[in-house]
């Protein structure tokens, strides 16, 4: 139980902005568990999403355009731009043209360029269009706020697991170095097993949530893929890239098929 709440913390503590001030041990059972907190950290996060939208729905008058950005700010607020980073020295790396060396040094650059900035411009422009969209045409549900999230951090784990590192140090290394993969698995469609379920009959066994689960499992292929002749392999920049690309996957799906 101990560990249990050990990964729990660590989870808030390298996932979120919430304040865990305490040093916690990072071991291979706290940092598998760490990961497999993740999609059920990601449900939270998108249930607190859905009860402020549920107030505003309800209580106030705000258009379609403040609850597509809400929806947006609340996540980051939550992550504390962190994916979106991820997201941003991607971009650098990727569209400088460069050899694999010369992007992973890009990768692990702290300064913003151009191309970032473009990167990270066109993905948040991109969401808020479609959450917009997804108001404007009533297809928006609560439910999918949760899932959502919930399904990029599965995304996550199973593409994280799939490949090595892109170099043989920093933390991204470490923490897979330390997960038990075997485990891990076993969880991660645990977890899937048991949240579409729930979500499939909250949907009164609508086929949606189904079609994300394969829709996002295409999408991921084709992220190693481009992870792969890119890169050379996944980082910790490129795992919170991979999260909020899946998301616009998933949110785009949703506007097709909902």
């Amino acid at each position: 139980m101990k560990t249990v709440w050990h990964s729990l913390q660590l989870a808030f503590q390298f996932f979120t902005v919430l304040p865990v001030h305490k040093e916690l041990p990072l071991t291979r059972p706290t940092i598998t568990g760490m990961f497999a907190c993740l999609p059920w950290i990601g449900a939270l996060m998108g249930t607190t999403v859905a009860a402020v939208l549920y107030g505003l729905t309800q209580w106030t008058a705000s258009s379609e355009v403040m609850l597509a950005f809400i929806i947006i700010a609340l996540f980051a607020l939550w992550t504390g731009g962190l994916h979106l980073d991820g997201f941003i020295d991607m971009g650098d790396a990727y569209f400088s043209y460069r050899d694999r060396d010369k992007r992973l040094e890009i990768l692990d650059d702290p300064r913003v360029g151009a191309f970032g900035v473009l990167s990270v411009l066109f993905l948040l422009m991109g969401k808020f269009v479609v959450l917009h969209e997804l108001f404007v045409q009533h297809k928006f549900a609560l439910w999918m706020v949760l899932f959502v999230p919930f399904l990029t951090r599965v995304g996550m784990s199973f593409y994280f697991l799939s490949l090595d590192c892109s170099k043989e140090k920093g933390l991204a290394y470490f923490l897979k170095s330390h997960i038990h993969a075997s485990h891990l698995k076993v969880f991660m469609l645990l977890s899937l097993g048991i949240a579409l379920a729930v979500v499939v009959i909250f949907t009164q066994f609508s086929l949606l949530p189904i079609v994300l689960v394969i829709v996002l499992a295409f999408a991921l292929l084709i992220f190693r893929q481009f992870t792969l002749r890119n890169f050379g392999g996944v980082s910790g920049d490129l795992l919170g890239a991979s999260i909020e690309g899946m998301e616009v996957v998933l949110w785009v799906t949703l506007l097709l098929c909902a």
